[in-house]
């Protein structure tokens, strides 16, 4: 990011006085872009970020009356650290505003600014305590957010901070919110730690990383005939075949491309967790082997990122590399050999015109959901074609598939699917280590912010299952029936229903007498004791005590329970055995094998039918 000059805060900030200076019409507010007295300005350069979208701040969206002291205002905000100092009430902001926040305070600012213009307001200085009540209560009727209509209050705050520095006629008084507290407009305060963004659901993701895994192995083939550097189409190499995109699609130049590119990002995204914006920003060159095993990728966060107590726009490399395994790799080599970009995943490759160099196409978020839908229309039409009806990418419920929700659904599945297996082989177990070994040592894998919450959830999730059917069906059977009542009992009376904190959810978590893992593939719920763990019986470290082996489970093991859930499973898979023993295709050698599957799980469903065990 290129720095505007810094304006010293006047002493005595909190008392008014002598207004900063207001800029020279030609002063620049952009280097060599916009500048001061421009209709609009664009503060996109400034955020030096390459995935920032456009950062566009209209001045005509504002009454003309008070246009000019709101263009001192936001040009104060670029350059000016806001005296927070004068704040009665802790308030968690930085004093210097990064490009896109400023450019999220003044849409803050708008619906205020309608307001005032709908009132025949025509100086801000003219704003009264009573005019800021008046809006306050449109805010609080308004059908959005609690957060948004905070943002919306705040932003009049950080008006009101700035007047010191702004002409008596844009100096508008001290908001009542700010005497009288925000909570009486907001009411409480319902923040929570739970991360709001929708997973993917199961169905969809599967289906979509295996044809994204599908399109990669026929990369060699789409970089041989379509790889940009000489800035015309090359050859196949003699010899190569696909094996799953078709033909007609591998000699369209922008189709091949973007069918390879959208694989090779959702692939690159959700295996290693990073967020939207900086797997977007990943340059050439980033990813390596790993000393201890896999690869190891390097980059830049822009969350949170800071130095010298400042926002930093144009985000910080980060100290430690996230952890990725072979299929990542094999995506980003794939796009190395597409391009000649720095950039991993630049724009060109999904636009239908190549004239603007590859170099000047930053990436953008919101551009990738097309691609990624164009390639969801693809494969299910291709598994049309090829009779796999099987392998159609079922959609989302919950609507659009995005680059924001890669991320949670990573740490849902790795929580809800331990020791599961994805598509073509790809372990979450495998990622679970690599990204929680990164957690445990600071090289975290980009999830820090996510595991914990995650894993509460999903023992949340499973303890209220368990209490939903334990209340019309309580009987529970196996060496560990009373845990298991006991931890659903405890669950029910301390956090059902509710939206937990983050010191409830690392109780949760922390609670052994708790730790309840539900297993439809064994048939039963694991109530862990690392002490009664046979599946764990071999193993010398510790950190692989922390949750059960759900693939090794050994029916003499001390943990285990079952409800009538489970019981009916095992009726069904009794009579499924028992049809395939009795059919004549079936081999002889086999129906013994069968005969003594059918009588342990009816011995099961006997001693449950004849009463709880502990």
């Amino acid at each position: 990011m290129t720095a505007l000059p810094a304006i010293p805060a006047p002493s005595g900030a909190s008392q008014l006085g002598p207004c900063l200076p207001v800029p020279d019409p030609t002063t620049e507010v952009v280097p060599g872009g916009s500048r001061y007295a421009d209709r609009k300005w664009d503060l996109t350069p400034l955020s030096g970020r390459p995935t920032a979208a456009w950062l566009t701040i209209d001045f005509e969206r504002a009454p003309e009356q008070v246009r000019d002291d709101l263009r001192h205002f936001v040009y104060l905000v670029l350059t000016t650290d806001t005296p927070v100092d004068s704040l009665d009430r802790p308030v968690s902001t930085r004093t210097r505003l990064a490009p896109t926040s400023v450019k999220s305070l003044w849409e803050d600012l708008r619906p205020f600014l309608d307001w005032i213009r709908d009132r025949g307001i025509r100086r801000l200085c003219d704003i009264s305590d009573n005019d800021l009540r008046d809006y306050a209560r449109t805010v609080q009727l308004s059908p959005v957010t609690q957060p948004t209509r905070g943002r919306r209050l705040f932003a009049i705050t950080r008006l009101w901070l700035f007047a010191p520095y702004l002409s008596p006629s844009a100096r508008i008084s001290q908001p009542f919110w700010e005497r009288e507290g925000v909570e009486t407009i907001l009411g409480p305060n319902e923040w929570s730690p739970e991360n709001k963004t929708v997973p993917i659901h199961p169905a969809t993701m599967s289906s979509l990383l295996v044809w994204c895994l599908r399109i990669l192995q026929d990369a060699h083939v789409i970089t041989s005939m379509h790889a940009i550097g000489d800035h015309h189409d090359r050859q196949a190499t003699p010899g190569a075949t696909l094996a799953w995109i078709d033909e007609k699609t591998a000699s369209n130049p922008l189709r091949a491309r973007q069918l390879l590119s959208a694989a090779a990002l959702i692939v690159t995204a959700y295996l290693t967790g990073m967020r939207a914006d900086e797997v977007l920003a990943l340059q050439r060159g980033c990813c390596t082997p790993a000393p201890a095993g896999g690869f190891a990728i390097n980059g830049r966060t822009f969350k949170s990122a800071i130095a010298k107590g400042r926002a930093v726009p144009a985000g910080i490399d980060r100290e430690h590399p996230w952890r990725a395994i072979q299929p990542v790799a094999d995506a980003i080599t794939a796009m190395e050999a597409l391009h000649d970009s720095p950039i991993i995943f630049p724009s060109s490759l999904f636009r239908r015109t190549r004239q603007t160099p590859i170099t000047q196409n930053p990436p953008t978020v919101g551009g990738r959901t097309s691609a990624t839908q164009a390639l969801i229309d693809w494969a299910n039409t291709r598994a049309i074609t090829l009779g796999r009806e099987h392998d159609i990418i079922p959609s989302d419920p919950e609507g659009t598939v995005s680059l924001r929700r890669l991320r949670r659904t990573l740490a849902w599945f790795i929580y809800r699917r331990p020791r599961g297996r994805v598509a073509l082989g790809i372990q979450y177990g495998h990622l679970h280590a690599a990204t929680t070994d990164g957690y445990g040592s600071r090289a975290a894998a980009g999830l820090r912010d996510l595991f914990p919450m995650e894993e509460a959830l999903a023992l949340s999730d499973t303890l209220a299952e368990a209490a939903s059917t334990l209340s019309t069906h309580p009987h529970v059977s196996g060496p560990a029936a009373s845990r298991y009542r006991s931890a659903v009992e405890h669950y029910t009376a301390h956090y059902a229903g509710v939206s937990l904190t983050a010191r409830q959810a690392a109780d949760l978590t922390r609670n052994p007498a708790l730790g309840i893992y539900d297993s439809p593939g064994q048939v039963l719920a694991c109530c862990f004791d690392p002490a009664k763990a046979l599946c764990r019986r071999d193993t010398k470290t510790s950190s692989a005590t922390d949750t059960p082996d759900l693939t090794a489970c050994d029916s003499r093991c001390a943990n285990i329970a079952r409800t009538d859930a489970h019981i009916d499973i095992l009726r069904r898979q009794v009579e499924d055995l028992r049809e395939e023993i009795a059919a004549p295709t079936t081999p002889d050698p086999l129906r013994p094998r069968l005969a003594r599957r059918a009588e342990r799980h009816q011995a099961l469903i006997d001693a449950h039918t004849a009463g709880d065990h502990d």
